[in-house]
């Protein structure tokens, strides 16, 4: 279990989100694992699906939107709020 991310506004993603970032990832897990948060699935016949995105949103005293364009690359982190 990851702790409750606290992400101050002006925080790097690594810092702001934490133990989440991993757990995206897979924490170990391939994307073609139906257990991962965000899969990439082989559905046969040449097809494929899977997530394209990802974002990570914070609303409280201070509201913070990340967003990825690329799950599974860390350096692939957006701030866009």
């Amino acid at each position: 279990a990851a702790p409750r991310p606290e992400p101050g506004p002006d925080e790097p993603v690594e810092r702001a989100w934490g133990a989440w970032l991993p757990l995206l990832d897979g924490d170990g897990l391939p994307r073609a694992d139906h257990r991962a948060l965000l899969p990439l699935l082989d559905l046969g016949d040449g097809r494929v699906w899977g997530t394209t995105s990802v974002s990570l949103v914070a609303l409280g005293r201070g509201v913070r939107y990340d967003f990825s364009a690329a799950p599974g690359e860390g350096d692939a982190w957006s701030r866009v709020l």
